[in-house]
């Protein structure tokens, strides 16, 4: 074996070949290939930085700015569609639960018993003694029912106090405050917003900025359509724009938004609006302009249980058939995502607003109404 006599660079590599072990010097890459390597890696780090920052740009864009760029919605098409299957999902494990097939739910929760949530004999009390309870002398929020609806909590009905709580502690001076019902609010607690249509059905309408203009400011939910109901066509008219929104805006400083003046209803919002100069009724009748809603919504809207529907009912009285119709009807549960109802009847406290002309309906009825409303599935609320 022939070693090697003179190294003339401190680095050698090494082969090993059997039976002779040959050492050569190594010989270093050219300088031109060295550069060449350098500059790939250094493009394949910028390549990832670039990537990296143009992925936070357009989830920024799509999370933050999609009101400001239009063509991006379609970006966000396929999440919708994903959160809205998921939101219909959770309702209808919701809804079985209302229907008894979860192990979790108490017994008396599948009784209208356990829905009136109540010693239903105190009702009929006229003078009561008074205890310690917050509830009853304090708080203007109501605690929830001891029953779920659709898996949510939700309030409890409060007869003593006609379903009026901040008017009957005063800390209301209006009659129709509706301040109580804000935190039970099915929009802001389930996702509602990923369905393609959402629609608000005022029964009862009256003016248009009662009810209406209450559920457009009030209620967290982006209606795509609003149909309004008062037969009287001198009562409920759409308002014109008494100034321009986009000129309304007040900037004292770049961190704040103010508006000059309480802002109107929008034009844009207006041509959503469809206002229907009939009777809310439980048939048709064109000789009384009466229409039956029930039909109206499965036929003439096919509304279905995959879009958010929202429905106050105030038809003085009509109601009655009307809900006992959709209580026996499980599409209707299933169509009405949320209810709120004025239930109409006699009692001494309501006769200074002409209520007396609902007798004999009383009002336990009216809380076994709302109580049986609940039992069927739907998330109902007493309408002040």
């Amino acid at each position: 074996m022939h070693a090697c006599d003179t190294i003339h660079s401190n680095e050698i590599s090494c082969s090993l070949s059997v039976p002779l072990l040959v050492c050569h010097p190594a010989i270093p890459p050219p300088a031109s290939e060295m550069g060449v390597s350098n500059k790939a890696a250094y493009q394949r780090v910028l390549y990832s930085i670039i990537v990296i920052l143009a992925g936070y740009v357009a989830i920024d864009l799509i999370a933050n700015h999609m009101e400001s760029f239009p063509a991006l919605h379609h970006l966000s098409a396929c999440s919708r569609t994903s959160r809205a299957a998921l939101s219909k999902e959770s309702l209808d494990v919701k809804a079985r639960s209302v229907a008894g097939e979860e192990d979790d739910e108490p017994a008396k929760c599948r009784t209208l018993e356990g829905h009136l949530d109540i010693d239903n004999k105190s009702v009929l009390l006229e003078n009561q003694v008074m205890e310690d309870d917050p509830y009853r002398q304090m708080k203007w929020i109501g605690p929830p029912s001891a029953c779920r609806v659709r898996g949510l909590l939700i309030e409890r009905l409060d007869p003593e106090m006609n379903f009026r709580r901040g008017f009957s502690l005063r800390h209301a001076s209006d009659v129709e405050d509706k301040t109580h019902l804000l935190p039970w609010l099915l929009a802001a607690r389930v996702d509602l917003g990923s369905r393609r249509r959402r629609v608000l059905l005022d029964l009862g309408a009256n003016s248009f900025f009662t009810s209406l203009t209450w559920f457009l400011r009030m209620y967290p939910l982006d209606f795509t359509e609003v149909h309004a109901f008062e037969v009287d066509d001198r009562l409920l008219r759409k308002p014109t724009s008494g100034f321009s929104e986009y000129g309304n805006i007040a900037s004292p400083n770049q961190w704040s938004l103010m508006v000059k003046q309480t802002p109107g209803i929008p034009p844009w919002m207006l041509d959503r609006i469809s206002l229907h100069h009939s009777f809310v009724s439980d048939f048709d009748d064109d000789g009384i302009r009466a229409i039956n809603i029930t039909r109206f919504v499965k036929e003439k809207l096919a509304l279905t249980a995959a879009d958010a529907v929202i429905v106050k009912m105030d038809i003085e009285g009509s109601e009655w058939p009307i809900l006992n119709r959709w209580m026996a009807d499980s599409e209707m549960a299933a169509i009405v995502d949320e209810l709120f109802v004025e239930v109409h009847y006699d009692h001494p406290s309501m006769r200074g607003y002409h209520w007396a002309r609902f007798s004999p309906t009383k009002r336990e009825s009216a809380l076994a109404l709302l109580a049986e409303l609940r039992l069927h599935g739907f998330f109902a609320h007493a309408w002040p």
